[in-house]
């Protein structure tokens, strides 16, 4: 028979609690300025750009050209095309 009740940790320690505020604030790193310059270059050269694009362009992770680019957007250099949790797709504003 299989018991319903979980086991408690080693140590009788505790489940970790969820993340502080200030904990969530130290994850949220700010994208520097050089890189968003650089990633706008990139856009010149392309009709259309997807955070998996832009990552493998400036060699940095998913999540970060994701902030790019909803950076880029948010500036007005870029417009969404599709809106997806996963993929979204951009064009350049000038393209549209």
């Amino acid at each position: 028979m299989i018991n319903a009740m979980p086991k408690k940790r080693e140590g009788g320690e505790e489940k970790p609690k969820a993340r502080t505020m200030t904990e969530q604030a130290e994850m949220n790193v700010s994208v520097p300025d050089e890189l968003l310059k650089r990633a706008e270059r990139e856009l010149k050269q392309v009709e259309y750009i997807t955070p998996f694009m832009l990552s493998q362009k400036l060699s940095v992770s998913i999540s970060t050209s994701k902030k790019i680019l909803k950076m880029l957007a948010e500036k007005g250099t870029l417009k969404t095309i599709v809106q997806n949790r996963r993929a979204p797709i951009y064009v350049p504003a000038d393209k549209v």
